[in-house]
């Protein structure tokens, strides 16, 4: 069956994206023809249609069409709080045929097939302002909006403004301290799902981001990002002391302790 495959035969010839079934694939392609007129008056952001951006609304108002009575989490749409109900109460499973990792949510085990993806992982999308690449589209357009200034959600604990609700309530649990996200295995917990994931590749080993000059394989894309600057050379962080520069900020961190212990060095003499 096609929904079983991992073959995806329908390319997108402007941005090569691949799809299982043509139609899926059409239906993609008018998202780079379409105009967006029609414009959200919260946050700015443009949809192609009024359905579109009467969804995107909902999320800015919290307006949820389905409520889970287990634990209160609320969804615009009836799929995904089915798959809310199995994956999490339920126990229900989707596991990778690559690399056997489990999710509970069909979503989630989508998004992380590209991982394996030759293609997808050569494919990034770069950020002109800072040059930092994502290997997803939506995740370069959430960053962009940093250099944008646009931090519409503010925490009513220190003021510090983030750029989505999803940041801003990861954030507010640096204050509660609450890790809703514990591992399976070793029982430690987390205050976001993406720093649980990252966990986890301890226990399992997969190491999903590889060097396309050396072949080493990372567990995070930062980490790989670190590495590429081995190769070619860059040195973002700058010592305002002497001008060396280095590959990471704790590295900088740890060499201008050497300054400050020479500084006060000579203030005692």
């Amino acid at each position: 069956m096609v929904s079983h495959t991992l073959e995806r035969p329908y390319a997108c010839d402007l941005c090569n994206v691949k799809y299982k079934r043509n139609h899926e694939l059409t239906a993609h392609k008018k998202r780079h023809v379409e105009t967006k007129q029609y414009v959200c008056n919260i946050c700015g952001h443009a949809s192609g249609s009024v359905s579109n951006l009467k969804v995107h609304r909902q999320r800015h108002l919290r307006e949820y069409r389905f409520k889970c009575e287990l634990c209160g989490k609320g969804f615009y749409k009836n799929v995904d709080y089915q798959g809310h109900i199995g994956g999490y109460h339920r126990g229900e499973k989707h596991k990778c045929e690559t690399c056997g990792k489990e999710f509970p949510e069909k979503k989630k085990l989508i998004l992380h097939r590209k991982i394996h993806d030759p293609e997808r992982i050569t494919k990034r999308f770069p950020c002109e302002t800072c040059g930092k690449s994502f290997l997803f589209r939506n995740k370069l357009l959430k960053h962009m909006r940093s250099h944008r200034g646009e931090a519409n959600y503010i925490c009513d604990i220190c003021g510090k403004a983030l750029t989505s609700g999803v940041s801003l309530q990861t954030h507010q649990r640096t204050h509660t301290g609450e890790k809703p996200f514990v591992c399976d295995v070793c029982g430690k917990a987390f205050s976001s799902s993406k720093y649980l994931n990252v966990h986890e590749r301890t226990h399992t080993g997969v190491k999903p981001y590889t060097c396309k000059e050396c072949g080493k394989c990372f567990t995070q894309c930062s980490s790989l990002s670190i590495h590429m600057r081995y190769h070619t050379g860059e040195r973002p962080y700058k010592c305002e002391f002497c001008g060396k520069a280095f590959v990471t900020k704790t590295l900088l961190n740890m060499h201008i302790k050497n300054h400050s212990s020479v500084l006060d060095s000579v203030r005692v003499t």
